[in-house]
Formats: C-alpha cells, structure tokens, sequence
C-alpha cells in the first residue's frame, strides 16, 4: 500500500510538470513572470510611459495574464478622472528577435475616453504608448485667454481676466476687521497681476492643462499705483512668457465642476531639476505613491513627529492645523482641486475656488506669521479674521476661447 501511495504520487508530479511543459514550454514568458505591477518604486519592474508623446512619469501600470496569449492592461490613474482604467482582451504578440510581448490596440474606457495603446512587455520592463481624447461633452478642450483688460475704478468687479463674487453675511459687514482691507484690494490687484503672470491656458483634449505664463518679476509699486490701462497694455506685451512642461496637471469634467489633477512626482522632479538638484524621479514617485496610499491622520501624526526635530515653519503651519483642515487639503492632493466651472452665453467661462475649496487654505494662512522688520511679525490671522463673516467669497479666472 505504501509503496502504491509513492508510485500514485510520483505519477501525479510527473503528470503536473508535464503538464506545464505542454502548456508552457512554447511561450516566452509564462503568465506568471508578466503578471505584474510595472512602475512601482518598491518592485523591480520598470515602466517606460508615455502619454500623448510626452513621457510621464509617477504612474504605475498593472498587466495580468492567465495563458500568455491575451491580458487585462489596468491604468492607475493614468486617464484624467479616471482612478482605474481596465483594459479587457489584449492580444499578446510574441517576439522572439526583441524578447519581448508586443500589443496594441484601441479602447473606450468607462468614462468614454478614446484610449489608443501600444507597448511591449518582459518579466522586468513595460514600454507603453498612450493616446488618449478624454470624453469633453461640455466642449472645453481649446486654448482660452484672459477676458479684455478693461480699467473700470467704479465696478471693480466686472473688469479684467479674473472672476470675483464676495457676499458679507447680513449684518456682520462691521465685524471684517482688517479683512476688509483684503476685499477691496482683491480685486485691482487681481486685475493687474493676472494678465503679467499668465497668457493663455490650453484644456487640451488629452487632458493636458498647458499655460503660457511669465517667469519675470512683478513691479509691486506699479501694481499698487493702480497703472491705466494704456500703461498695462504696453507692460503686458513686453513681458516673455513660455509653455509649462505637459504631463504637471490634467483636467477633468465632472458635474459643474472642473477636477484639476497635479502629479506631483512630476512637479516635484521638475523643481528639483530647476534647481540642478539630481533626484531619480522614481524614488520621487514612490515617496509620494506611500504619502497618498496613508491614512490622512496618522501622515498628520507623522509630520508632526517629523517637524519635531526638522523645525520647519511651512511644515508647521500645515500640521498645526485642525483635522477636518488636514483631511481636506489631502483630498485636493490625492483627488484633485474642485473648481466650479461655468459657461455663460457669450462663451465666457468663469473657472474658480469657492468658499468651501478655499476655507482649508485660508486656515493654514491664518497660523503663519510674516517677518516686517524690526519689531513683532504680524500674524496674517488678523488679517483674515473676518473671514467667518463671509457668505461667499468666489475667485477664479474669467476666460474666453482664442479663435483663429
């Protein structure tokens, strides 16, 4: 009997390797080698993205095979408004000169964005090519520039580039203290600084945001001088402006809501550069893919353990904040910055952070203190003090599309 046991095993093991070589044995990698996930830090399997021709960078892809013939191609969060992007049914193309699986295709993903793919796959490395035209039923893909700067000292409301709606609560106008202050010089200084800092911003149909902005200095006095319009006109076209790199910031529509998405292993790789410090972008990525997978709360904890011993006053202002502050700026990092988004009849489009969306960031103003000399800093919380006084308080861009 014992012996029968041992032959009934042998024979089970002989027929379970034979198996797998009947299976197996023609394919150049088996389903197990290329099952995996491409661009993580933490795992050695390479990611090689490119996204509309650009290379982009902070994004993991996910590849799973059951036979080696066919797959499941997940994007995490590659497509803007798009967390998951599943790709069913891809064909495995075997080369044996490269050593490598090919494929290629075309996709409609689940939020009706055209997907066009091709890349190459091994145990170690992808390389893959995105096209993407993101589902636009709203029609905002164009390039757009700032509303005509018209000087109007009576109605500071209506005039220039930029969109600006204040409501006091009935009753509390004499409670805004030194706010007030800020609510009348908003607007002006708005009028005049936007047009000096920014040309035009492209919502491109990929999802790419590319602005045409100015990296030279701004002249405080001539902004606060209140300059004519003749004078803004001439200042606005001397200034250079240059296009900001593809693949920092994507958009998305969702509602009325415009969702404005950073990669922030891409802006942060793109400062370091700047400032010629040599940094390997993925272990930026990889960094930055632990902070957003964290609970809020304990990477709060964290940072506050973290600026004990760093002493950092930006980082301390953030984890100085109350909770309900914290969690909220998180979602703007991990999910993207909400902006309300409206079209008027005159093709007029007014895109700007609400009440709600600004509340988190004007808490975390309110804890800094700024340095005027000699004397005590001045807390900026006195400055915005008022600002629980407020109904609304709307500020954004007025834009209209460029046409040819």
């Amino acid at each position: 009997m014992r012996n029968l046991r041992k032959l009934f095993c042998i024979a089970c093991t002989v027929f379970f390797f034979t198996a797998c070589e009947e299976t197996y044995n023609d394919k150049l990698f088996w389903p197990g080698e290329i099952s995996q996930e491409y661009g993580s830090y933490i795992k050695p399997y390479t990611l090689d993205l490119t996204y509309s021709g650009e290379k982009l960078i902070g994004k993991t892809v996910s590849f799973k095979t059951e036979d080696s013939e066919t797959g499941t191609l997940t994007l995490n969060d590659v497509i803007p408004g798009e967390a998951s992007t599943p790709i069913n049914g891809i064909k495995l193309y075997e080369n044996e000169e490269k050593g490598n699986y090919t494929f290629s295709g075309t996709n409609i993903t689940m939020g009706g964005a055209t997907v066009k793919y091709s890349g190459s796959i091994t145990p170690k490395a992808m390389k893959l090519d995105i096209n993407t035209q993101i589902s636009d039923k709203a029609k905002l893909a164009a390039t757009y520039e700032l509303n005509t700067y018209v000087w109007n000292p009576e109605d500071y409301s209506t005039v220039g580039g930029y969109f600006n709606e204040i409501i006091i609560k009935e009753g509390e106008e004499d409670n805004l203290g030194f706010f007030s202050i800020i609510v009348q010089l908003l607007p002006p200084i708005l009028n005049q600084v936007l047009p000096q800092v920014l040309q035009d911003i492209t919502l491109a149909p990929d999802g790419n945001i590319i602005a045409n902005y100015s990296s030279e200095p701004l002249d405080m006095d001539e902004i606060m001088d209140m300059i004519s319009t003749e004078e803004m006109v001439t200042k606005i076209k001397s200034r250079k402006y240059q296009p900001s790199p593809k693949g920092l910031a994507f958009w998305s529509k969702t509602g009325n809501k415009l969702l404005v998405k950073l990669n922030l292993p891409a802006i942060i790789t793109e400062v370091a550069k700047n400032s010629n410090q040599n940094i390997e972008p993925q272990l930026i990525a990889g960094i930055t893919d632990a902070i957003l997978k964290s609970d809020p709360l304990k990477l709060k904890s964290m940072l506050s353990i973290i600026n004990s011993l760093l002493n950092n006053k930006m980082l301390g202002y953030l984890v100085n904040t109350d909770n309900v502050t914290f969690l909220s700026l998180f979602d703007c990092i991990k999910n993207g910055i909400p902006l309300n988004a409206i079209q008027s009849e005159d093709k007029h489009i007014y895109l700007y952070l609400d009440y709600q969306t600004l509340t988190p960031i004007i808490n975390v103003l309110s804890g800094v203190k700024i340095s005027l000399g000699e004397g005590e800093p001045l807390e900026l919380s006195l400055l915005f003090d008022g600002w629980k006084f407020l109904q609304t308080f709307n500020v954004g861009l007025n834009i209209v599309p460029i046409t040819e």
